[in-house]
């Protein structure tokens, strides 16, 4: 047996960013295309694309910078917010899973020494 958590942003009820927003922009960080990252992550561009507005609607922020192709090609870059949010979501979730364990291990496991 062991404690699994799942951890979200929302505001009214309204998710602001989670799991999935965070898979995606960690893809598209790792190949600096929205397009690989979509393939990557089994999802098709345009769900991509949309779960990138919306998120960014309803963060009042931009997370991601797309170019066009052409010469010298097109791609997308992650924005400083974009980075920055997702070292802090990745940092809380650390976080609340080190505390979901240590708390676990007291309540389920009372003599499991570390």
């Amino acid at each position: 047996m062991r404690v699994r958590i799942k951890l979200w942003l929302d505001e009214d009820e309204q998710v602001l960013f989670g799991e999935g927003i965070r898979n995606l922009l960690l893809a598209i960080d790792q190949t600096g295309s929205i397009n690989q990252a979509s393939e990557k992550l089994n999802m098709s561009y345009r769900r991509a694309w949309e779960r990138i507005h919306r998120a960014e609607e309803r963060l009042g922020e931009a997370l991601v910078i797309s170019q066009t192709g052409g010469s010298h090609g097109g791609g997308s870059t992650l924005t400083d917010k974009g980075k920055e949010l997702l070292r802090k979501y990745d940092q809380l979730e650390e976080e609340v899973a080190q505390f979901a364990i240590e708390r676990f291990n007291e309540l389920f496991i009372p003599n499991k020494q570390e």
